[in-house]
């Protein structure tokens, strides 16, 4: 008997994990926009997802605004949209509306207010990263599932702790983690993503990536993305890379650019690499191979206080270019 309830509570949770997740919508103040509430999962570590310990993975309901283009013909393409620290900024009404106006319908997704907290700029910990990347791919399952989206051409875009969001949901078996089909984003846009914090597998979905980054990022940095994207680009995924001159983090905000005293920074830890399949951590800075139970040792005396972050109009605007002209190849053809 205890054999049979042991088997049947495994079963339930393969099936909570692999069903759609289910979703309750209700109208916002844009009538062509609707909030989507939807299932999720919190696992307590990268780990977790990436070997499916769902007994580590906690319920959590999200939701996302879904906004359609004002003239669309369905089914229409999509563009799931990932936040960074800050949460959800006044720029992504830009972003929005962008793709919007190429007939392109956007979903951004909020993983920070459901789980109640504002923003992880001083504490990176208050919510796992793993979550983001779970809100992304069931976020993709959602939409996929709507039958005025076509769910070949879904992609994702993250800015900052959202553009990690945008690599990582490139990786096979972190995809099929959460995802038990051949369901995959269709192209990934990262912003000035997190790249410090590499989970690697040379399987990857193989979707073209388009990679933004500032050349005066403090934050997070460019190089690592740099290096990030070449990793891609060698596993066999299209990638470009672009580097705006002067541009720091968040180059694309509404805000002029401040000096955040409390944003906490790995930069100078350098990338540490998790192999998968392994689950081995390397330090490409040292070569060293760490213990994961000795990660808080070592990043304690390299993690910083203190970055610059805000706008650069000449970088908001080729992103702007970049972006569109690159969803406009992808989903509808363009040369």
């Amino acid at each position: 008997m205890k054999h049979v309830t042991t088997l049947a509570t495994l079963l339930l949770a393969f099936a909570a994990a692999v069903m759609p997740a289910a979703r309750a919508q209700s109208q916002t103040g844009d009538r062509n926009s609707v909030r989507i509430e939807f299932d999720s999962y919190t696992p307590a570590t990268m780990y977790d997802l990436a070997r499916e310990r769902r007994q580590n993975w906690a319920p959590q309901r999200v939701w996302g605004d879904l906004t359609f283009p004002p003239v669309k013909t369905s089914p229409v393409p999509a563009m799931v949209i990932m936040h960074g620290s800050a949460g959800i900024e006044a720029n992504t009404k830009m972003w929005v509306s962008a793709l919007n106006s190429i007939g392109v319908a956007t979903f951004v997704v909020s993983s920070y207010e459901p789980r109640g907290v504002v923003r992880t700029v001083e504490d990176q910990t208050l919510v796992p990263p793993a979550a983001n990347l779970m809100d992304g791919l069931q976020a993709l399952q959602v939409l996929a599932e709507d039958p005025r989206i076509d769910p070949a051409r879904i992609g994702v875009m993250g800015f900052s702790r959202g553009g990690a969001v945008a690599f990582r949901s490139a990786i096979e078996p972190l995809r099929h983690a959460v995802i038990k089909s051949d369901l995959q984003f269709a192209l990934h846009i990262p912003l000035y993503a997190g790249c410090n914090d590499v989970y690697w597998s040379r399987q990857v979905t193989g979707a073209p990536i388009l990679n933004l980054v500032g050349a005066a990022d403090d934050y997070v940095g460019a190089a690592g993305c740099e290096e990030l994207a070449a990793r891609y680009a060698e596993a066999g995924a299209p990638v470009r890379t672009i580097k705006y001159a002067g541009a720091h983090h968040s180059f694309d905000a509404t805000y002029a650019v401040t000096f955040l005293p409390k944003a906490s920074t790995t930069l100078a830890c350098g990338v540490l690499r998790w192999d998968i399949e392994p689950w081995t951590i390397h330090s490409e800075l040292t070569g060293a191979t760490i213990d994961p139970a000795k990660l808080t040792d070592f990043y304690k005396p390299c993690t910083r206080l203190g970055a610059h972050a805000g706008r650069n109009a000449a970088a908001t605007t080729q992103a702007r270019t970049e972006v569109l002209n690159f969803v406009r190849q992808v989903f509808f053809g363009a040369k």
